[in-house]
């Protein structure tokens, strides 16, 4: 049975460690290193079996097995369903706030070819020059899902990493606490939107999820951080934004601390 990801196997995986994770090994380690955001170290298999948004084979789903509105949203939603022909899309990535430099970069996704049992071949360019990242092998030939969500995700997971000290299994213990919130905690809200100077009706999931963790005296300035996606049925690979934000708690009217914005500004038939 083929499905946009490997999800089944990566939550049996989380759900094996417990929540203590965080207060394990008390050893401090040197910081995690970002492939994406900052164009580190490429991803070693055992991180890879555990990524966020990873496409691949699930052998088997119970049948009585249901899934969040959040997970069908982000991770089983046919994304590249409404594309018919080989396309381009462009995405701009701004970092701004306080907490570090900033920078934007691009990232774009091309539909290659469209197979005959329904699913995508692609080629994703993530960020450019040194940031430029090695998309995992899987996650952009035979797809359904928007593989640009996924990669951001996970690199996502691993800022939260290194700007939190890179405590050992921190990595995990974040990638964890994001599966749990999209399960238990992520709302689905209707939401319109303007690209290109057209209005747009889409839907908007938004979750926080280390507010109420027992362990955020940890990481304490940035377990407010709040995630927003934004997906539209008329926007070609329905993904139209990502957002999060690390607010700073020590003034209401301080600029965020970190805020992040990954956006579609154009799309382009290859053809043309």
């Amino acid at each position: 049975m083929k499905f946009l990801m490997n999800f089944l196997f990566i939550v049996s995986l989380l759900l094996t460690y417990s929540v203590e994770i965080i207060a394990e090994e008390g050893v401090e380690e040197a910081p995690e290193k970002s492939n994406v955001i900052k164009g580190a170290n490429a991803l070693t298999e055992e991180e890879l079996s555990k990524s966020i948004g990873r496409y691949g084979e699930v052998d088997e789903i119970p049948e009585d097995f249901e899934f969040a509105s959040a997970e069908n949203k982000l991770w089983l939603d046919n994304h590249l369903g409404n594309i018919t022909q080989p396309t381009s899309l462009y995405y701009e990535f701004v970092k701004s706030g306080t907490y570090e430099e900033g920078f934007s970069d691009s990232v774009y996704l091309k539909i290659l070819e469209l197979n005959d049992d329904g699913t995508k071949n692609t080629l994703l360019d993530f960020f450019t020059a040194e940031r430029k990242q090695t998309i995992p092998e899987g996650n952009t030939t035979h797809i359904r899902g928007n593989p640009v969500l996924g990669i951001y995700m996970n690199g996502d997971v691993y800022e939260m990493a290194r700007m939190t000290g890179g405590k050992a299994n921190r990595y995990r213990y974040f990638l964890k606490q994001i599966k749990v919130a999209l399960r238990e905690t992520a709302k689905v809200e209707a939401t319109t939107f303007s690209y290109n100077g057209k209005e747009y009706k889409g839907e908007k999931v938004f979750f926080t999820p280390y507010v109420g963790d027992p362990h955020r005296r940890d990481f304490e300035i940035f377990a407010d951080k709040y995630y927003e996606i934004i997906f539209s049925d008329e926007i070609p690979g329905k993904l139209y934004q990502i957002t999060t934000i690390i607010p700073d708690k020590s003034n209401e009217s301080a600029e965020p601390l970190v805020m992040e914005t990954l956006r579609l500004v154009d799309v382009k038939n290859q053809d043309s």
